[in-house]
């Protein structure tokens, strides 16, 4: 279901590839946004952008943020560069639309939000995996107590990674992190969503596959406000998985999806199992499928004309990026860290 605002909201996109791709896609199934412009480095993809998706091809990053119909920026691309993006967008009162992780530091991030504050633009973060229907009845679930006190949590994300030498995410100094601050972090999110603030990380890297200097997979230990325990794992180098699992005192709850209609994040909900699971047998449960680009989309316009607030904004994102960079201070030190 797609909702209208008084008249659609034009945008640029900032970043043709994949998840580009994706943005624009879902563009095209709402109404409430008009996509004006694109831009990238290289000029022949982006003319390649405009044509599939019928907007014009921007010479410059600030071509694209001047054009006179655009009124938000989508930025899709690489996190150390969202900064200086978001800034540049600020200063010329555009509204902000970042793809998760917010920044690279808490900094960053917090640099930010307060130039969108001080410039009276949004700054929503795309954080759409909390947006999915299951993870919206997962939350009605605990809501209602279904699992009782929840006090184990194990979620994972694993995807291959693009990690050639010439991509930014094959580098520490360019993806701190590695496949936690890049997919991790989508869990990052929703688990503190689902189950409250985490306050103490323990993370372990390591690199065992790739030639990569980013390691390949991650390993956060959690530790929730509320007493609950977690681990979150994440993985560049094995098969599509996106899997949660919850116990609680009364039941468990199985979150599993089919990933392999990834990229398409509409699909994913019609490619999701929830299972609940108590000592007299398993049963499915079932939810409404969501499109949560769209719909993150549309609340980006309505927060536009001023009629609505982002979901997850910097403080959403800061907690769930306080979480990776506590797992690579953790790491470092051999210690557990406070997640600040």
């Amino acid at each position: 279901m797609t909702e209208t605002v008084d008249r659609p909201v034009g945008v640029a996109l900032i970043g043709t590839g994949m998840w580009g791709r994706r943005l624009a896609d879902a563009l095209q199934r709402t109404t409430a946004l008009r996509l004006a412009c694109c831009y990238s480095r290289d000029e022949a993809r982006r003319r390649a952008f405009a044509a599939d998706f019928r907007c014009q091809a921007a010479p410059s990053f600030e071509a694209a943020v001047d054009h006179p119909e655009v009124e938000g920026v989508l930025l899709a691309t690489p996190n150390y560069v969202h900064r200086e993006q978001a800034l540049a967008c600020a200063e010329r009162r555009r509204h902000v639309f970042v793809e998760k992780p917010i920044a690279d530091t808490v900094t960053d991030g917090q640099a930010m939000a307060a130039a969108c504050q001080a410039a009276g633009v949004t700054l929503l973060v795309g954080h759409q995996m909390r947006r999915l229907g299951a993870a919206r009845r997962v939350k009605a679930l605990l809501e209602e107590g279904v699992l009782g006190t929840v006090v184990l949590a194990e979620a994972n994300f694993s995807l291959h990674g693009m990690l050639t030498p010439g991509q930014w995410r094959a580098h520490r100094r360019t993806c701190p992190g590695g496949p936690l601050m890049q997919l991790g972090v989508h869990h990052a999110d929703t688990l503190q969503y689902l189950l409250g603030p985490v306050v103490r990380v323990r993370g372990a890297f390591a690199r065992l596959v790739t030639s990569a200097e980013v390691d390949d997979v991650a390993v956060a230990v959690l530790e929730f406000a509320a007493g609950a325990q977690g681990t979150l794992t994440s993985s560049y180098v094995s098969p599509k998985t996106y899997s949660l699992r919850l116990y609680g005192t009364a039941a468990v709850l199985d979150y599993q999806t089919e990933m392999a209609v990834w990229p398409d994040v509409h699909r994913l909900d019609a490619a999701t199992t929830l299972t609940l699971r108590r000592d007299v047998g398993a049963v499915p449960v079932a939810f409404t499928p969501r499109d949560p680009l769209v719909e993150e989309l549309e609340e980006f316009a309505r927060c536009v004309r001023g009629t609505a607030r982002p979901e997850t904004g910097a403080a959403e994102a800061l907690a769930a990026l306080r979480v990776v960079l506590a797992a690579v201070r953790s790491h470092e030190l051999g210690a557990a860290a406070v997640a600040e």
